[in-house]
């Protein structure tokens, strides 16, 4: 990464489009924690929090949906052991898990947010959509001042792809600030308030999505000026 300067408000999609292999992922790494930049620093409400833990970062306000459905999760882990996996602090005591407490979480999370499965079943045996949801439902069930969403609808299908979106949306809605990286430039376009183009691990240009259009950001994109 290099020369990256961007904010996101209060109730904003940001949409950080790009070709893949550009600096998305290791972007996601330098804002969740995962990796210490030699430089610069991340601040949320005015607060630094450029050398924190991954832990740390989650607590002050920052949720995540890895790139990759499988990262962050444990596919032979329960759906309710998978929910609570991020927060394990909150549900244990004196070294001991409550695990009904993760389980009564697990039934109304799964409720809400309209996961295909039971609190006991193996992760690795839902469907992609359902496996999706499981990660967002984690990751918004703590209402984090800030989502990092990471190629959220990638490989599902027309129905689980529908749902995440309108999803981002009423987050957004709710005053929740998001920061879009995806590699599907008609995501992009259709969620984001500005949009930002990532090429060659440096921010090119941020245009509001009323002035986008696909060629635009494709020059962008491309390494245009």
């Amino acid at each position: 990464l290099d020369n990256v300067s961007f904010s996101v408000g209060v109730g904003e999609i940001l949409g950080i489009a790009g070709v893949s292999g550009n600096g998305q992922g290791e972007l996601t790494e330098v804002i969740t924690g995962l990796v210490i930049p030699d430089k610069g620093t991340i601040r949320i409400d005015g607060k630094e929090i450029t050398s924190l833990s991954p832990g740390a970062i989650s607590d002050a306000g920052i949720g995540r949906t890895p790139q990759d459905r499988h990262e962050g999760t444990i596919g032979d882990l329960t759906v309710a052991e998978n929910l609570a996996l991020e927060h394990i602090k909150d549900y244990t005591n004196r070294g001991v898990l409550d695990r009904k407490k993760i389980q009564e979480d697990a039934v109304e999370i799964i409720r809400e947010f309209q996961i295909k499965a039971s609190p006991g079943d193996q992760l690795r045996k839902l469907s992609g959509g359902n496996m999706q949801k499981v990660v967002l439902a984690r990751a918004l069930s703590r209402k984090p001042k800030v989502l990092i969403a990471s190629q959220p609808t990638r490989g599902l299908d027309v129905g689980a792809t529908e749902y995440v979106r309108k999803r981002l949306l009423e987050e957004r809605d709710k005053g929740t600030a998001i920061v879009l990286l995806s590699e599907d430039l008609d995501e992009v376009l259709a969620l984001s308030d500005r949009i930002a183009v990532i090429y060659e691990g440096g921010i090119r240009g941020i245009i509001p999505s009323a002035e986008a259009t696909p060629e635009k950001l494709g020059l962008l994109m491309a390494g245009a000026a």
